[in-house]
């Protein structure tokens, strides 16, 4: 499983050890494992994308 965030920052991130780095622009949506969305949210890096609905965006 996998959670939606919005970058807020341009920048090179890594989501996971054996995963490639990945470059991203601030305001683009990525699914990143749920842990490491924590971790961006917590640093103020990224936010939770949310749907209409007001649910988290969760991709399976």
């Amino acid at each position: 499983m996998k959670v939606v965030v919005e970058f807020m920052e341009t920048g090179r991130y890594k989501d996971r050890v054996w995963e490639p780095s990945f470059h991203t622009g601030k305001g683009s949506l990525r699914s990143v494992s749920p842990s490491y969305a924590a971790q961006l949210i917590n640093q103020c890096k990224a936010k939770l994308y949310i749907n209409e609905d007001g649910s988290a965006a969760i991709e399976h």
